[in-house]
């Protein structure tokens, strides 16, 4: 099934386009190395369109692979091995840009890095997802075949032609892998090659982090890979890109036609040409740029030659809980002018009975209804804060009623229903007076914004049944949570 992308029709002149006034934004794909165990397994598990987009390609991954995708997702020892990680990988991009697109962010150019050039393509429309899987794993199959020898190396060179004739001085044992931003080039090689340029590099000063990879990859030493994947890239039907790419090989945009079987063969042993791929797109025009799968090795590399004015979004991380990662990246788009879909976002949520946006209590068990198992499908995010003047004055949800110290009054936070974009709303009513009599003395005291956030901060990324397990807990001794209605 090949990607859908509704971004653009037929092919691109080499002119950037996006709809109105909306900031043109650039999909920027990690190669191998940014993975970590784990990566999307939480995104899979919480959201429906991500999961769809795995889940739609998880027999052709079987079969290709021996296992589910889920698997190397999880699994460290899976993770060592190319043949599993690179299709896993590819197929991790392809189904995060597929969310992204569902949610209203849709790409205006693509750029990967080495193996994420293979998602750029498929989400530029050049093949199919399962075209494009048949043909990564073949080239894992091929890396798989190759001894690992050799290694590679970040350096901080300033000087990047003193850096290349060090380079060419090893005579073809060691060659520069990837140009990535200013001063932040990969050099990749023989262990031999390697310490005489570590050492050389360092008299001079310049800064270097060895890499932790498989193999040296864009030297000569995974050459031997390079007839197994022409062979695999020759069955498989290059379409014209419908979203322009800028291409590892030139760090321009692509031609007509460049595109094909013997361009992945060159582009195994090449050095890739990041920096100015990126530098294509700002040149085009994108000043959104988001990371898309694990890590953020491309967005800190891009920001490198940014004046500050692009917003610069990082991939999924293992520091930060993915619906966390997606919900603020959401809500920046939104904020850069992105229209972002909230409605399409909340539709599975809906779909499954157990969204913010029903009426509350509506899946709630009543005297003769059993408990419902506890729900982990509906990341619960605060998207805005309204202040309103009475309680009365909106529509309740789930109401938080927390006895303040002093015993003079209460604080109430009401979790409301969707708005009509499908938003989830948290709407603060303020302090209730009276409560140390159990009396309303009075209508409800106003918080202030920055009062209201403070009180809201431990509510932010539970589920709906995480929020109202916790409530008790978050609120103390005495508090209660009562659940009003939408009803009219």
């Amino acid at each position: 099934m090949p990607y859908n992308n509704p971004s653009t029709g037929g092919h691109f002149s080499g002119i950037l386009r996006s709809d109105g006034a909306r900031p043109r934004t650039g999909f920027l794909f990690p190669g191998q190395s940014s993975e970590y165990v784990g990566m999307g397994v939480e995104l899979h598990r919480e959201h429906a369109l991500f999961r769809a987009g795995i889940d739609r390609h998880a027999d052709r991954f079987r079969q290709l692979t021996g296992v589910g995708p889920l698997d190397v997702f999880a699994d460290p020892a899976a993770q060592t091995r190319a043949e599993l990680l690179q299709p896993a990988v590819f197929l991790l991009q392809v189904a995060l840009a597929e969310f992204w697109t569902s949610c209203g962010v849709r790409p205006d150019a693509v750029v990967g890095h080495s193996l994420g050039e293979y998602a750029a393509a498929c989400v530029a429309g050049v093949f199919g997802v399962e075209e494009g899987l048949e043909l990564v794993s073949a080239r894992g199959r091929a890396f798989a075949a190759v001894p690992g020898d050799g290694r590679m190396v970040a350096v901080g060179g300033p000087d990047p032609a003193e850096l290349e004739r060090l380079v060419a001085a090893q005579g073809g044992a060691a060659s520069v892998a990837a140009y990535n931003a200013p001063e932040r080039i990969v050099v990749s090689g023989t262990d031999t090659a390697m310490g005489e340029l570590v050492a050389a590099f360092e008299r001079r000063g310049w800064l270097t982090v060895p890499l932790e990879t498989t193999h040296a990859f864009h030297s000569k030493l995974v050459a031997p890979a390079v007839p197994a994947l022409v062979a695999a890239a020759g069955r498989i039907r290059h379409r014209p890109p419908a979203v322009p790419p800028a291409l590892n090989l030139t760090g321009g945009w692509a031609a007509d036609g460049e595109l094909g079987a013997e361009y992945w063969g060159r582009q195994l042993t090449s050095p890739v040409r990041f920096m100015g791929g990126v530098r294509a797109l700002m040149d085009g025009g994108c000043t959104v740029f988001l990371e898309v799968g694990p890590g953020r090795t491309l967005t800190t590399a891009g920001r490198a030659q940014s004046d500050g004015s692009e917003l610069w979004l990082a991939g999924l991380s293992p520091r930060t809980p993915d619906s966390v990662t997606v919900l603020e990246h959401l809500t920046r788009l939104e904020e850069a002018g992105i229209p972002v879909d909230w409605v399409r976002y909340h539709a599975p949520f809906r779909a499954t009975g157990r969204t913010v946006g029903d009426r509350p209590g509506a899946d709630r068990p009543g005297v003769d209804q059993p408990a419902p198992a506890p729900s982990t499908e509906l990341p619960f995010r605060i998207e805005r804060v309204v202040i309103h003047e009475s309680a009365s004055a909106a529509r309740s949800g789930v109401a938080i009623v927390r006895p303040r110290a002093d015993g003079t009054a209460r604080e109430v936070v009401d979790v409301s229903v969707v708005d009509d974009a499908g938003r989830p709303v948290v709407e603060v009513f303020g302090l209730e007076l009276g409560a140390g009599t159990g009396e309303e003395a009075g209508g409800p005291d106003q918080l202030s914004p920055e009062e209201a956030e403070r009180l809201l901060t431990s509510l932010d990324a539970l589920t709906e049944d995480q929020l109202h397990a916790l409530l008790p807990q978050w609120a103390g001794p005495g508090a209660s949570t009562p659940v009003g209605s939408t009803e009219e």
